[in-house]
Formats: C-alpha cells, sequence, structure tokens
C-alpha cells in the first residue's frame, strides 16, 4: 500500500526544488558559488610549461586531480644527457642512465670507468655515499638523513670542489657540497659554500641552478626572507628543472614582493626577475608588478599571462552576488563581509586594468596588441560599456595573430557583446547569435577519451547569452499576463479552446533560449544543469508551451529551424510539454489533444513503459491491487478530462461523487507519491522531497514548495473532498475522505521539511521546540480530513477492512 506516514519524521533537509524556483523565479545559476569566467587565460601568449600559473579558485591551474609535482623526470634526462657528453663515445645513454638512477656504488659504469676515467668513478662513488646519507627523501620512509656523515661528506665534497681542475666535476663537487650543507641544517656553511665554490663558476650549467635553488632553501629557512625571494626568483628564471620548484617555495610559504628583495638585484634581468615570480603569486593584486615587467622586459613571457591572471582573479566578483567560497586574500577568506568590501573595490581595480591594457595594446614593444584589445573589450564588457567593448574588439580583429584561441575568444566576446544589446533581437542579430551559439555549443562538447577537458568558459557564453536573449524576448511582452517560465510561479492558465494562445513566438524563442542554457539533459556539458531543465520545463506555463509547439510546428525562417536544432528538441518534446503543463493547470482535455499528437512510437520508449505501467486510477487499495495500466497518455487525460465534466454536469449525485473520487485517483497519481507522476515530470528522485538543501540563500523562495500540487497533492485532495461531500453511499465518502487525509499527510510532510530548512540547520527528529510548533501547525491547518474520517467513518466496512488488512493504514490511524 502507498500511505504516507500523517506525522513520519524528516530525517532529511529538504532540497524543496531550489533550482526550480531560483532559475524560474529567482537569480541565475552564477549565484550557485561556482567559479564563473568567460576570459580564457590559453588567449595569452606563454610557455606551456608556464600554463600550471593560470588563475583558478584552487590556486593554480594544476589538473584534474590538483597535482602539480616538479619535472623530476625532465631533471634526470638533463643530467643524463651531460653526463654522456663528458664521458664520450662508448658511453651508452641507457648505461649512464640507469647508473644515474642506481643506489649502489656497484654497478657497470662505475666499473668501467674506474680504469677510464677514475676521477669521474671517484665522485660518482661520493654521490652514492650522499644519497644514502640523505635518506631515502620521504616523510613516510624508515631511512633518516644521517647529519654526521651529511656534515662530513659536505666538507669533503668542498676538498674535492677546489683541488679538482675538472669544470664538470668541480660543478658537480660544489653543487653537492651546497646541498649537503643544506641537508644537514648548516644553512650559514651552506650560504658560504655557495659563495665559494659556485658563484666564481665562468661557465655554470643548470647543475648550478640546483645548487642556487638548495641556497634559497637554505637562506629562507636562517630567516633571510628577502634573499632568499631574490634567489628563488634568479632559479625561477634561468633554471627550468627547478622552476616550478622555486615558485612552489614562495606559494607554500606566503611569500610576497618585498623592495628588500629586489635591493640584491644589479641587473634588469635580476629585477624582472624577482617581479615575475612574484607577481604569479596567489591571494595579491599583480598589476603594479605587472607595470614593472613591461617597463623593464617587454618581450617577457609571463607578461601576457599574468595579465590574464588578473582578469580571471577578479572577473567572478562582477557575477556573483553572494559570498563564492573560495577566496583572494585572509581577509575574504575569514568571512563574506571582507568578500563584498573587495567585490566594492572591484571597479576601480578593473579600471586601472582597462587602463594598463589601453596603453599595451598601443605599446609596439610589447607586440600582440590582439591580446591586449581583447583583454581591454572583455573589461569594458564586464563594466556594462558595450559599444566602447565593440569598437574595441573590431579593431582586435583586425590585428594579425597566430593564436587560434585568442581568436576563439574575441568572437566569443563579439557574442557576449552582441546579446548584451538592450531591445527585441532584430533578424540580423539573430542570425548573428544562432551561428555564435551553434559554434561555442558545438566546441564545448568534451572529447570522449578526455571527459575534462571541456571548456567551461563557453559553457558559462551559453549560458550567459542565453539568459539574456530569453530576457530580451520577454521584455516587451504585455505584463498584465505573466508568460514565459515565469509565470510558472503564478499558475496563470490560458482558457481552452483560445486560439490567441498559440501566437506568441517570443514566448517560445524565450524557453529555448533558457533551454539551451541547461544543456537540455547531455551529460557531456559541463557545469550545465539537468535539473535546471526539469526546473524550467516544470514551472512553465501551458501557455508557454502551446507557443513552443507552434513554434518548432511552423518555422518561419533559418533562424527557427537553427534554433529548434541548436535547443535539441522536437514536436515531440514539445507535445508531451503541453501535455504535462496541461495536467498540471487541469486542463485535461488540452492535455488529451496534446498527448495524441506525440508519435506512437514514442510512448512506447522504456522510459514511459516502466513509468506508466499500473493502472493510474487505482490507488492500491486491498482488493484493487496494482492493476495493468488499460490506458495511453492521451486517453488517461481524455477520461480526466470525462470525469471532470462528468462530475460538474451531475453534480449533487452520486454518479458525481463517483467522478470526483475517480478524478482525485487520477490527480493523486500525477503528484510524486503516485504511479503516473511520469505523465507530469519527466524525473522522480527517492531523494525528492527530502534531502539536503542546497543554502539558506534559497529559503525565502521555497514557500511555494508546500503549496505545489505535485509535492501537496492538493489538487487530489481537493477532488476526493468533493467526493465525500456529494457521496450518498458512507462507504464511497470513508474511501474519499481517508484519501483526502493521505493528501493532506502529504501536504504536512512538504510543510514540516520546509519549516525545517527555514531554521538555517539540522532538526533533529526529538527536537521538542519544533515538534512543538509542528504540532500547533498541524492542529490549525492539517487535521481536517484526519479527524473528518477518525469521528465519522471508523465503523465503516471500508476502515473494518483496511484495519485487517493493512499495516500502514493501522500506522496511519495511529498518527505514527
Amino acid at each position: 500500500m502507498m500511505i504516507s506516514k500523517r506525522f513520519s519524521p524528516v530525517r532529511r533537509v529538504l532540497l524543496l526544488l531550489a533550482i526550480l524556483v531560483g532559475f524560474a523565479c529567482g537569480p541565475g545559476a552564477e549565484e550557485m558559488g561556482e567559479f564563473f569566467s568567460l576570459f580564457q587565460p590559453e588567449a595569452a601568449t606563454y610557455s606551456p610549461v608556464d600554463g600550471r600559473y593560470m588563475f583558478t579558485p584552487q590556486l593554480y591551474h594544476a589538473g584534474f586531480f590538483g597535482v602539480d609535482e616538479a619535472p623530476d623526470s625532465a631533471s634526470a634526462q638533463l643530467n643524463t644527457d651531460a653526463w654522456v657528453r663528458y664521458l664520450g663515445a662508448g658511453f651508452a645513454p641507457k648505461l649512464v642512465g640507469d647508473a644515474l638512477a642506481d643506489t649502489s656504488a656497484n654497478n657497470a659504469l662505475v666499473n668501467r670507468l674506474a680504469t677510464a676515467k677514475p676521477a669521474a668513478a671517484t665522485y660518482l662513488r661520493f654521490a652514492y655515499a650522499a644519497q644514502q646519507a640523505s635518506g631515502d627523501g620521504s616523510p613516510w620512509g624508515e631511512s633518516l638523513p644521517d647529519t654526521v656523515q651529511l656534515t662530513q661528506l659536505s666538507a669533503q665534497a668542498q676538498t674535492s670542489a677546489l683541488s679538482t681542475n675538472d669544470p664538470f666535476l668541480k660543478e658537480r663537487y660544489a653543487f653537492q657540497a651546497v646541498k649537503l650543507a643544506d641537508e644537514a641544517g648548516l644553512f650559514t656553511q651552506c650560504r658560504d659554500y655557495y659563495a665559494q665554490l659556485v658563484a666564481p663558476l665562468t661557465k655554470p650549467s643548470f647543475i648550478s641552478g640546483w645548487a642556487q635553488c638548495r641556497l634559497a632553501g637554505a637562506l629562507l629557512a636562517a630567516g633571510q626572507t628577502d634573499r632568499a625571494i631574490f634567489e628563488f626568483a634568479q632559479v625561477f628564471a634561468n633554471c627550468p628543472t627547478r622552476r616550478l620548484a622555486a615558485e612552489r617555495s614562495l606559494r607554500h610559504r606566503g611569500l610576497r614582493f618585498t623592495e628588500a628583495a629586489l635591493a640584491f638585484a644589479k641587473t634588469d634581468a635580476e629585477r624582472v626577475a624577482v617581479y615575475a615570480v612574484c607577481a604569479i603569486q596567489p591571494k595579491q593584486d599583480a598589476l603594479p608588478l605587472l607595470e614593472k615587467m613591461v617597463d623593464l622586459d617587454p618581450k617577457n613571457p609571463l607578461n601576457e599571462l599574468v595579465l590574464a591572471r588578473e582578469i580571471n582573479r577578479n572577473e567572478y566578483y562582477f557575477a556573483a552576488k553572494q559570498f563564492p567560497g573560495y577566496v583572494e586574500n585572509d581577509e575574504t577568506r575569514a568571512d563574506s563581509v571582507a568578500f563584498e568590501a573587495r567585490r566594492t573595490n572591484v571597479p576601480d581595480y578593473a579600471g586601472q586594468l582597462l587602463a594598463f591594457t589601453e596603453k599595451a595594446a598601443k605599446n609596439a614593444a610589447l607586440g600582440n596588441s590582439a591580446f591586449y584589445l581583447t583583454a581591454a573589450a572583455y573589461l569594458q564588457y564586464l563594466n556594462g560599456d558595450y559599444n566602447s567593448a565593440k569598437t574595441t574588439l573590431d579593431n582586435a580583429a583586425q590585428q594579425p595573430t597566430a593564436n587560434q584561441t585568442l581568436k576563439q575568444q574575441i568572437a566569443l566576446q563579439q557574442m557576449l557583446v552582441l546579446a548584451a544589446q538592450p531591445g527585441l533581437p532584430d533578424a540580423t542579430t539573430e542570425t548573428a547569435l544562432i551561428s555564435y551559439l551553434t559554434q561555442f555549443k558545438q566546441a564545448s562538447v568534451p572529447d570522449t577519451t578526455q571527459p575534462y577537458t571541456t571548456n567551461f568558459r563557453f559553457t558559462n557564453a551559453i549560458q550567459t547569452v542565453g539568459k539574456q536573449l530569453a530576457a530580451r524576448y520577454m521584455a516587451t511582452e504585455d505584463n498584465s499576463q505573466s508568460t514565459g517560465w515565469l509565470s510558472g510561479c503564478t499558475k496563470k492558465k490560458p482558457d481552452e479552446g483560445d486560439q490567441s494562445t498559440f501566437v506568441g513566438p517570443r514566448q517560445a524563442k524565450a524557453f529555448l533560449m533558457r533551454l539551451i542554457t541547461t544543456g537540455n539533459s547531455s551529460a557531456g556539458y559541463s557545469l550545465y544543469d539537468f535539473d535546471a531543465q526539469m526546473a524550467l520545463e516544470d514551472s512553465t506555463s501551458l501557455r508557454t508551451a502551446q507557443n513552443l509547439a507552434y513554434y518548432i510546428t511552423n518555422p518561419i525562417n533559418e533562424f527557427d529551424e537553427r534554433l529548434v536544432k541548436l535547443a535539441g528538441v522536437d514536436a515531440d518534446y514539445a507535445y508531451q510539454l503541453v501535455g504535462r503543463r496541461a495536467l498540471a493547470e487541469e486542463n485535461y482535455q488540452a492535455a488529451a489533444n496534446a498527448f495524441g499528437k506525440v508519435r506512437p512510437a514514442v510512448w512506447q520508449s522504456e522510459s514511459v513503459r516502466s513509468n506508466f505501467a499500473i493502472d493510474p486510477f487505482s490507488v492500491n487499495m486491498p482488493g484493487e491491487g496494482k492493476p495493468r495500466n488499460p490506458y495511453s497518455p492521451a486517453q488517461f487525460a481524455s477520461r480526466l478530462s470525462a470525469l471532470l465534466k462528468q462530475a460538474i454536469a451531475q453534480r449533487h449525485t452520486e454518479q458525481a461523487a463517483q467522478a470526483w473520487y475517480a478524478l482525485g485517483c487520477g490527480a493523486y497519481n500525477l503528484t510524486y507519491y503516485g504511479n503516473a507522476w511520469f505523465m507530469q515530470h519527466r524525473f522522480r528522485s527517492s531523494g525528492e522531497p527530502y534531502t539536503y538543501r542546497y543554502g539558506s540563500g534559497d529559503i525565502a523562495q521555497l514557500d511555494h514548495f508546500w503549496n505545489d500540487p505535485y509535492y501537496s497533492a492538493k489538487t487530489a485532495q481537493v477532488y476526493f473532498s468533493n467526493a465525500a461531500q456529494e457521496a450518498k453511499n458512507p462507504e464511497l465518502a470513508a474511501k474519499a475522505t481517508y484519501m483526502a487525509a493521505r493528501c493532506e499527510a502529504h501536504a504536512l510532510s512538504a510543510r514540516r521539511a520546509v519549516e525545517a530548512a527555514k531554521t538555517g540547520g539540522y532538526v533533529a527528529d526529538d527536537d521538542e521546540a519544533f515538534n512543538a510548533r509542528m504540532r500547533q501547525i498541524t492542529t490549525a491547518e492539517y487535521d481536517t480530513f484526519f479527524k473528518a474520517f477518525q469521528s465519522r467513518y471508523r465503523q465503516t466496512q471500508f476502515a473494518q477492512q483496511m484495519q485487517t488488512r493493512c499495516a500502514l493504514y493501522r500506522d496511519f490511524m495511529a498518527g505514527e
């Protein structure tokens, strides 16, 4: 039996269709706390290895799993190649590489070098000893550093570096002296060894860069932070195999630019290195550093990337209307008040960025004016200056560039600017926009072999443009009659047969634009929301659905055809939507007409056969069971229409009571709790309606939920109430009253969940204060039919049969 327990405790907080309300009657998805961006950092020109320094809310673009490990394999290969060149012919790269990766001094290379190049063999034996003294290098390993041996080996390396005349080995002994002193905690000694052994080298290689990275770490450990920043900066600029290690040392310690660090620089190149490594550090405004970089080194490969970082780092403040949960500095991490303060300051900082980009676009030394003009146009767009953005973009499009992503970004911004214009779109605008939307929707489909490569910025752009165009199509509609998806909040219902309901291409276009923003049920669209599509459909008025069906089946021009294709819908979809919305608005004949226009093959799908398999007029009473469904969707709706006409025409008769009861059964099965819910909604989850809510910001919009007939069963309750009032037979009156009480129990459960969600936190099942409040609400609003059944029908044959044959009925009547 399908009986809802009248006082069933709600164990989870309610989602309450937060997406439905937010999507249909409230703010857009940009308030959900996701990182919202429309500017591709790949539009900048930069070295591929520096792509990790793009901005993301996780600080850097570090791969799907957030890993940004140092390129150890590149270091090993570089060292192997150096040794192969040093040893000369007869020493194969594999032999050398295997030996350098070995942990034992007893290997084929060392054995051969013992006679061929004894000095090299001696160094390798020393290196193996140093490696063993250093431990296994893992904090989870058992082998710990031997500081006594490290100290001795460091001194030995110094002696060997001073005594050898072989430049190759001299540099490596010098590196070992610095490295081992650092590992032994002899930070002053480390600094002195570097000054004595490494700095004087006339032809330093990458090995000296490794030594400098060790020096910087030792300086940092010794508290000489400014000098450490300077040294790390030089490693970052000049040693590719320690570039990430140097930058990460600043990032993990939260180190930022200081004038004292800059004071160690003697050349412009050294100064630029300091500015550059500091400019890509998170949680700071980097524009002042970028301006210095551009002045000193217009060709620095990080110039454009730093600018892209600054745009991405600030752009979400323009879209987010509430604290998004990720931050830019320690103050915004603390609370949302600081976020609001930062959001207030963003326009001024964005103005500074705009001034920089406009100046940079005219700087011939920088080159690539297309990028800087595109960045300037985007900042103008964010500020709402669409005319200037269009002019700047037109100029950017005329500049030469080989960067395909930059060309794509220009097109994306042209679409955004075109969509943001006020007024009803004309034919020329529609043609241009549908081409853009098609282009970016196709581009947003990920490679099936690389599911995490979806360009979410394309998705964001499609969502933005779709919402803006939908608003433009609806802006000139007559506000005296609520239309479009918003009409679902007011439940306006057109008169049956009113042909004016079939004219309204703007409604149809607006609906399709919103449908495009949901991704239309495709799992291939990053950040697209399947629930949002359900919300859009479930909150759409019958009038809008009818306009959609007419628009789809009567396209006027190529734009109409392309829009329908882009939305991924057809006439069958439209007529199903008309039928569902007609059922929701109790216009059963309109539903029957619409379902009758759906191709029969559609109704043979597995989803229909499995979710519309039981007789939609049965409610699983004793002796009733679960009879097979003999109705097609059109026949079901047609019978509902006939029953409604009969109930009205034969009022105050037993036939009317029977018709009202059957109507109640049909309407009950159209709810979340029934066996024909599929005829009103396309999706149903066992988590509905008692699941976790999204956030306290949604609570103020959720009162509509407990009035939604799909969850409250109010329509069915009215029909059952009418049946009980009309019935002359007490057995029929008892059944109708009992079913009305079941509907009342569902409504109470939904109300309880809403009230629990409004508290803003978890409500325990035994929360006495909350339960006392719910008892008051129950007595005032939800006890009518339960009390009526208790007082009038407990002695009926129906009640006695239910008492003996249905355990859930007994629980229900006991108030459990």
